[in-house]
């Protein structure tokens, strides 16, 4: 049976990163004591061709990335001991230059960074200066013997997953990085701002690119990035592009013709990346799987063995004798694995109505449509929401809208279910609403292969086997604390639970953008606005009685503003002849009346008796306003009391009229507080950030994060400090931006 002839992988060679000079040494020592010589990897191919013999000991020694270091400590070593290397670079980072001094550097030879320190400033800066130079190249092939091939055009990473490992700021953030944002994204926020996610090759996986969305401009103060996945034909191109201009390059330095040889970065690799490496002319590839390489393998899967930096001469010799015989190479095999990527999220709901819980699903949809995933919709006929998906249903990447009314019949709707969720390739099945998730529990009972989510946007008592269901389903989102708090109490496992915030997405009229910040008005007066239906959960009764409160203090220059109320008979007895004349009851409005509203206040009181989390509430903070609101249900988590706006006891009317009261006789406080709320929807509530949220639970994070409510307080305070800003008018007196 014919040896097999290991290949080691190397990379640096310096005291500042990979291997000490003095341990590569020993590894050479090692190397001959065995009685192994070094060949070149064309005559590797040469044997694997079987055009050659293959020796009995032989071994190939490679070097990844031609680090600056391989040329100033490897290459003289490697000299040093009669041996021969192989050199893989990056050929976008080969520089012009003169050779530069083969020392270390306490000899008087250049600098040596750490590799992920070289990496970040050529990808950041164009530096280039720790990678060898074409003089120094071209020198390994005609001084020394050795061989130089390709390593990929620019050795580019992508986010392969969106499970989060911290930021751009962090000191161990991956050098990738600065190669996956663009210079405009990295300038344009704080690198705290910009996160970091698992990483891997940007020729292997499709990845999650951060962009500016389709429908939403992305940026610093508009909700962040969206991090959209390439598709299979963008990648094809990338590759082909990338693979074609190291093959020109490198063949235009090494001299060897058409025989070009390619080293994967990372040793990742997949059946659209090869195909495009063949298609490029590359006659061989050296990847990091283990196992036998001899004559007759696929000469594009030649099998490597990476040397940690801490293994010594003795692992080297084992090593050896392990993966020289093609038995023993096999046995201790070790093969690369691509890892999933979610690629299709199918969401349902049995809902009619376009209820904020629908708005928040459509959110979702758009939001992992914008992340270029395929995404289907199962609603209702006739249901309201096929309107709001309408737009998403054309164009690029556009969603699948899927009607069917079968909710009710469990076992039917369960096959419905599963063979929808194998027929669009379903990763993720998210339902909505109280009986899409039976169905999809059900489905992945029969052997669905799908992850779970159930969304619960409510902080009512579930039904009793609520918590039975939810042990199929791979997490429980939650918009609310307080929701996730219920659910604990009815049994569902706290290991299930995902706390994904509602979102606030911006109307087609808005351009994609937020309501400008506010800023400081001359205008005396304050409109004070009530956004809800007359439920008795909403308080409306507590919000005329706490402003009647007000007009009978004579506090001075307030109007009062009663939003989605149609009817106002039931209430008549609490408007006070004052309250009547400033209170205007604007009736059922549409969505964008809503929001016109909102705009043209100054103050949003929210009295509710129950409450989940509003969209109401995260609509007046996009529009700039400090918020009154009862401590129920989410809005404490969202409003902290005195920071950004004031929380009252439910039911208490003369608290509510208090904290209203101190907000009409400060323009200044009442500025601050609006400016940290809108902060607070552009950074961690608009639509990007909710995605990216949703994704992160997809790829299994189980996300219970806190918003940063006083952090971005103190931000805000500072910036107005630091500007010297100041409120117009005169002083206590208030003013507003509203209209009389």
């Amino acid at each position: 049976m014919p040896h097999s002839i290991p290949v080691l992988c190397y990379h640096n060679v310096s005291r500042t990163d990979g291997h000490t000079p003095e341990r590569f040494e020993e590894h050479l020592r090692a190397i001959q004591a065995a009685g192994y010589r070094t060949i070149t990897a064309r005559e590797l191919l040469a044997c694997l061709r079987g055009s050659s013999p293959v020796p009995d000991k032989a071994c190939v020694l490679t070097f990844d990335d031609c680090h600056l270091s391989n040329w100033t400590m490897a290459a003289p070593l490697l000299a040093k001991y009669s041996m021969t290397g192989v050199f893989f670079c990056v050929t976008d980072f080969i520089s012009q230059g003169e050779k530069r001094p083969q020392l270390a550097p306490e000899a008087g030879g250049p600098e040596l960074l750490s590799a992920p320190e070289s990496f970040r400033r050529a990808l950041e800066a164009g530096d280039f200066s720790q990678f060898m130079n074409e003089a120094e190249l071209k020198a390994l092939t005609s001084d020394y013997g050795f061989e130089v091939h390709g390593h990929s055009a620019r050795h580019q990473g992508c986010f392969r997953s969106m499970v989060r490992t911290g930021s751009q700021a962090d000191a161990s953030a991956h050098w990738s990085a600065w190669g996956i944002y663009t210079p405009e994204q990295r300038q344009a926020a704080p690198a705290a701002l910009l996160p970091q996610f698992e990483t891997g090759s940007g020729y292997v996986y499709n990845g999650y690119w951060p962009t500016a969305s389709l429908a939403e401009a992305g940026g610093k103060e508009r909700g962040g990035l969206y991090y959209r996945r390439r598709t299979d034909e963008l990648r094809r191109a990338f590759c082909l592009e990338d693979f074609k201009r190291c093959y020109a390059r490198i063949r235009d330095i090494n001299g060897y013709g058409d025989e070009q040889y390619f080293c994967w970065p990372w040793g990742q690799f997949d059946a659209l990346s090869e195909s495009c490496l063949r298609e490029a002319g590359f006659q061989a590839a050296f990847t990091l799987e283990r196992s036998s390489n001899v004559p007759g393998q696929n000469p594009l899967r030649i099998h490597r063995i990476g040397v940690g930096k801490t293994k010594n001469g003795a692992w080297i010799q084992s090593r050896l004798r392990m993966y020289s015989g093609n038995l023993s190479a096999r046995l201790f095999f070790k093969y690369l694995r691509k890892r999933p990527e979610v690629a299709s999220v199918l969401f349902m709901t049995d809902s009619e109505k376009l209820s904020g819980g629908s708005r928040q699903m459509v959110n979702n949809i758009l939001g992992m449509r914008e992340s270029g995933l395929r995404v289907t919709a199962v609603i209702p006929p006739g249901s309201e929401i096929a309107l709001a998906l309408a737009p998403l249903t054309t164009g690029e990447n556009p969603v699948e809208v899927v009607e069917f009314g079968g909710f009710r019949q469990y076992v039917r709707a369960a096959s419905f279910v599963a063979g929808l969720a194998k027929r669009v390739q379903a990763d993720v099945v998210h339902t909505f609403h109280a009986k899409a998730y039976k169905s999809a529990a059900l489905a992945k009972l029969l052997g669905g292969r799908f992850s779970l989510f159930i969304n619960r946007g409510v902080i009512f008592p579930p039904n009793t086997i609520f918590a039975l269901y939810t042990l199929a389903a791979t997490g429980v989102t939650v918009n609310s604390l307080k929701c996730a708090e219920v659910l604990r109490r009815y049994q569902v496992p706290s290991n299930r639970l995902r706390l994904v915030y509602n979102s606030f997405l911006p109307g087609p009229d808005m351009n994609g953008e937020l309501p400008p910040e506010r800023q400081p008005q001359k205008k005396r007066g304050a409109r004070v606005l009530y956004v809800g239906n007359e439920a008795p959960a909403k308080g409306f009764d507590v919000f005329l009685r706490a402003a009647a409160e007000l007009v009978a203090r004579g506090v001075r220059d307030l109007e009062f503003v009663a939003a989605g109320v149609r009817n106002m008979k039931p209430f008549e007895p609490l408007v006070t002849p004052g309250l009547r004349l400033r209170l205007r009851v604007a009736g059922h409005l549409p969505h964008d009346g809503v929001l016109q509203e909102l705009a043209d206040a100054d103050i949003l009181v929210l009295p509710s008796r129950q409450e989940s989390l509003p969209n109401a509430l995260l609509e007046g903070f996009a529009c700039s306003l400090p918020a009154v609101v009862t401590n129920v249900g989410g809005m404490p988590e969202l409003v902290h009391d005195g920071v950004n706006g004031f929380v009252r006891a439910s039911e208490d009317a003369s608290g509510l009229a208090d904290a209203v009261a101190t907000l009409a006789d400060d323009p200044a406080l009442r500025l601050r507080m609006g400016r940290i709320n809108r902060r607070l929807v552009a950074r961690h509530l608009g639509n990007a950030a909710k995605t990216l949220t949703l994704l992160r639970v997809y790829f299994g994070e189980a996300l219970f994060e806190p918003l940063p409510i006083e952090d971005l307080a103190r931000q805000v305070a500072a910036e107005m400090s630091l500007t010297g800003l100041q409120v117009p008018g005169q002083e206590g007196a208030p003013c507003s931006h509203s209209k009389a």
